[in-house]
């Protein structure tokens, strides 16, 4: 099942994850746009990528846009509030976006009103609108409210990705000289805590 609870074993949050690439995949394919699954196996990781680069799920080729790297996410929307990892998660994406220079986005599946819809963010808009907190054991995650998302239904709403505006010139150099990419972090061991899986 797509979405759900969070306190789950690792296999558990793994078979979560794959949901929501193979839901994506169904998205993207269904709405007849170009595009590459990634393979996330660990044997297929390059060297380089270990420890330093998150791989992207897909790569996107969008015509009024260009290629674009998505990252699946199959969490659980908490207080009106998605939640990315910060350390392995955000730097990681950051340092691929910056080695390929290929913009990358989330896509967090959900559900609205209407049903199921994706709500997208793009890493650097993350890193700007999200609040960074601290979860029991000290691990840092980012926590983004809804409102910061596009919603997505289908091909024809992707023009929305336009509307969010690329983060401040401050936040941009800050992260290049290597400061703080977010928000000092406040412990918050109430609030909602991403998976420890990657997917």
């Amino acid at each position: 099942m797509l979405g759900g609870a969070i306190s789950l074993s690792k296999d558990a949050m793994k078979e979560k994850g794959d949901e929501g690439e193979k839901a994506l995949n169904d998205w993207l394919n269904a709405n007849g746009l170009s595009y590459l699954y990634i393979r996330q196996a660990e044997k297929d990781q390059p060297t380089l990528f270990r420890g330093v680069v998150k791989k992207p799920d897909f790569l996107v080729l969008l015509e009024s846009i260009g290629l674009i790297a998505v990252d699946a996410k199959n969490y659980r929307l908490s207080r009106g509030e998605y939640t990315l990892g910060y350390e392995k998660e955000v730097k990681k994406v950051l340092a691929f976006e910056r080695l390929f220079r290929i913009p990358v986005w989330y896509a967090y599946f959900g559900t609205d009103d209407t049903g199921p819809c994706w709500y997208w963010i793009s890493a650097l808009r993350a890193l700007e609108v999200g609040e960074r907190r601290k979860k029991g054991d000290g691990t840092e995650f980012l926590s983004i409210k809804i409102e910061e998302f596009c919603t997505i239904k289908t091909n024809a709403d992707l023009g929305l990705l336009y509307t969010q505006r690329l983060p401040r010139v401050e936040k941009i150099a800050a992260e290049i000289v290597g400061e703080p990419l977010a928000r000092p972090a406040k412990a918050d061991v109430t609030t909602q805590e991403p998976h420890s899986h990657d997917h």
